[in-house]
């Protein structure tokens, strides 16, 4: 029997359920689910309509520039074109994660490369985790490749600031990298945790994001400053898998979940944790989406079971969970929060968060 709280969704393509959160962006007036496949193909899934549309991404444009192969001792100036060592790209791992943004306007998707992104040819050691930029209308690379991650990316968000929007990324040897998306400069490389999620937002008109991985902590930094910002944040056990930044009752707060099936929130000024741990799933907490519901404030999680709604101000599940489907993501699709399922077969539906909440 089909849920009465489910929204149209679509079919014609099917996701991968593991490889990535699916983000939605608007594109000419429609909210589409955005994807890459094994084979580097982008796909963009009309959410209301059911259209999907492909277009392979530039791989030829997806290594560094020639500036890169001379700066890191790779070529030499007298190198002929015979006599240069180039990367080889591997399609089906330049994008273990995913976001999307819009950069002077223009919807872009940023991927995040595995930690066998690209090799030598003559040298198979692993050297992964490119960040890219992708024109989302025609798949062509924007922008310089940004390189500086050893192994995989884990986590991929972008976060505005004065100098244009910022792409930032934590990788599992626990670096966490920002660039401007612009130009693909550096802006900070700080160390958090291993296998780290992250998340990344604007709070008091400063970038801040909040990693966490294989501690039994959360960690706050400022961008720009490069620094942790005030002490840890306990009480989670790890694995944490998923992180987000929100404003609740006019502060901010921490909202993560992870391995131990539990949502947790803390206040970012203060570093205290905000009530007890919200407990009812039975498996770990993968991924995490906050919306906002007649004025309040709720928290959207997903484990291999179940996807449950949380009250953040009450600290207390709503309505019944959904069995049989993944979240990916959560969204507004013409005014209504909705969240991005995944059910059998890999088709995505949409999730009537204001009847699930009831």
């Amino acid at each position: 029997m089909t849920d009465d709280r489910m929204m149209r969704g679509y079919s014609g393509h099917s996701h991968d359920p593991g490889r990535y959160p699916t983000p939605v962006i608007e594109l000419d007036g429609a909210p589409v689910s955005v994807s890459v496949d094994i084979d580097a193909v982008l796909w963009t899934c009309d959410l209301r309509g059911g259209e999907c549309t492909s277009r392979p991404l530039d791989l030829d444009a997806a290594g560094p520039d020639d500036a890169w192969y001379l700066e890191n001792d790779y070529w030499d100036e007298g190198d002929d074109e015979y006599g240069r060592r180039k990367i080889v790209i591997r399609a089906d791992n330049i994008a273990q994660r995913m976001t999307v943004s819009r950069l002077d306007g223009r919807p872009v998707v940023v991927t995040g490369g595995d930690r066998f992104d690209f090799s030598f040819e003559d040298d198979y050691d692993s050297s992964g985790g490119i960040v890219r930029v992708w024109d989302l209308r025609t798949g062509n690379r924007v922008g310089t490749v940004m390189v500086g991650h050893g192994l995989g990316v884990c986590s991929l968000a972008t976060v505005p600031s004065e100098r244009g929007p910022l792409v930032v990324s934590s990788s599992e040897e626990g670096k966490l990298l920002a660039w401007a998306m612009a130009t693909g400069e550096p802006v900070a490389e700080l160390e958090g945790g291993y296998n780290g999620e992250m998340a990344a937002a604007l709070v008091d008109g400063r970038p801040v994001a909040v990693t966490g991985g294989d501690d039994t902590f959360l960690q706050v930094w400022d961008i720009r400053g490069g620094e942790q910002i005030g002490e840890d944040l306990n009480g989670i056990e790890p694995c944490v898998r998923a992180i987000a930044i929100t404003e609740l009752a006019g502060r901010a707060v921490v909202v993560a979940g992870g391995d131990d099936a539990a949502l947790h929130v803390w206040d970012l000024a203060t570093q205290d944790p905000i009530g007890s741990p919200m407990t009812g799933h039975t498996e770990g907490i993968e991924r995490l989406g906050i919306a906002t519901i007649a004025g309040r404030t709720v928290a959207v999680t997903g484990s291999p079971g179940d996807i449950r709604v949380w009250d953040l101000a009450r600290g207390e599940q709503v309505g019944d969970p959904l069995t049989g489907h993944h979240l990916q993501t959560v969204t507004e699709i013409a005014g209504t929060p909705a969240a991005v399922v995944q059910g059998s077969g890999g088709t995505l539906r949409l999730w009537d968060l204001t009847l699930a909440a009831r």
